[in-house]
């Protein structure tokens, strides 16, 4: 019998070793893995914070601040929506290594659309015939076909047109039964005989007034009709921008930019402008409703002080979102649709909104609106 082979003395022990530095070996990847992963959660806590907290900061200044700041005047034309693309990368990662997380995404993005945006659904009375409808449009860039088809199934009781010079006399043979005013690029419809219709001197920009002021009588009483439109922001915006088409269809499609010295000083001009044109309308004397293309969206500094004074009458008794400018787009952000609402009706005293909606369609670059009025017994 052969004797046994004997094994090197390093040999017999080499199965258990390698086993215990296996181990060891599998702890220190462990550890390191977990240390990694803590750090990715840290770190997407950390984001999902700066996040939420930067947005709603973000938006409670696009909301109070406005266009006192000069580089939020230009935020407040684009499409809000963009605030938000972070959460493209931030929420798969989120769902991979904390899911908790993801309600603060959730929280951010309803903050955003249903609260900044401000939705709204408010219940539609019955018509009460003592009610008064009325339409405002910017005339000067529309889809006349739908904008006709509109009119035609609101048959409202007033007509506010913007950008349409001399068109008031063209729709009164359109619209049987209507007393027209034509002033400068103003045009007014009205059921109701025009006993005055003046521009407002009081108010204009680079020489070319901003508004309109009409009396009708109204159920034995008279009020004051202002139709208004402030300039438009996109020579201005092209011009700080370069000509890039960094706001997609809002940019690049304006009349040639008033030679402002710089961005900041146009912006200061149009406080102003909106400032004069505010005392006007805080001063009438009369049961007051304005309409018009503002060119302002209903935030920020501008926003409020026409907000602050009258009741906008979307937020009052609209439905969705309201918006009504640009129609149709190649925005993907904006869901190819209006990210503004920059067209509007106020109230002022005397009258309770019942109804305020835009045009529906998407065809025009400016929808008209509509919203129908209920007067109030005058304190």
């Amino acid at each position: 019998m052969s004797d046994p082979v004997s094994l090197p003395n390093g040999d017999a022990s080499s199965g258990p070793s390698r086993l215990r530095e296996d181990a060891v070996l599998f702890q220190v990847t462990e550890k390191t893995l977990q240390r990694l992963l803590g750090w990715i959660r840290r770190g997407l806590t950390w984001a999902t914070v700066g996040y939420v907290v930067g947005l709603c900061l973000l938006l409670l200044s696009l909301e109070w601040w406005g266009e006192r700041f000069w580089l939020f005047s230009v935020v407040l034309y684009a499409p809000i929506q963009t605030c938000l693309l972070p959460l493209l990368v931030l929420t798969p990662a989120c769902l991979l290594f904390r899911r908790k997380l993801v309600w603060g995404h959730l929280f951010a993005a309803i903050v955003l659309i249903f609260g900044y945006m401000t939705f709204r659904w408010h219940f539609v009375p019955p018509i009460r015939g003592s009610e008064v409808k009325a339409i405002t449009f910017n005339y000067g860039e529309s889809n006349r076909a739908q904008f006709m088809s509109f009119l035609e199934a609101e048959k409202p009781d007033l007509l506010l047109l913007q950008d349409a010079r001399g068109r008031g006399a063209d729709f009164v043979t359109k619209i049987p039964g209507m007393y027209a005013s034509d002033l400068d690029q103003f045009a007014f419809l009205s059921k109701f005989p025009i006993e005055k219709a003046a521009i407002v001197s009081e108010v204009e920009a680079e020489g070319q007034p901003v508004a309109a002021r009409y009396e009708v009588e109204i159920g034995g009483r008279v009020i004051a009709i202002y139709s208004v439109h402030l300039p438009t922001p996109r020579s201005q915006l092209s011009r700080f921008l370069g000509g890039r088409r960094i706001l997609g269809d809002l940019v690049g499609h304006g009349k040639r930019a008033p030679a402002y010295g710089n961005y900041r000083e146009w912006v200061q001009a149009r406080i102003q402008l909106a400032q004069a044109l505010a005392k006007v309308l805080a001063e009438e004397k009369l049961p007051m409703i304005v309409g018009g293309d503002f060119n302002t969206p209903d935030h920020g500094y501008i926003y409020h002080l026409f907000a602050g004074e009258m009741t906008d009458a979307f937020p009052h008794a609209g439905r969705g979102w309201g918006l009504s400018f640009p129609g149709s787009t190649h925005n993907p952000i904006s869901f190819f649709g209006p990210w503004l609402r920059i067209d509007y009706f106020f109230a002022g005293h005397g009258w309770h909104v019942t109804e305020c909606r835009p045009e529906p369609g998407q065809k025009s670059q400016h929808k008209a609106v509509m919203a129908r009025f209920e007067p109030q017994p005058l304190s």
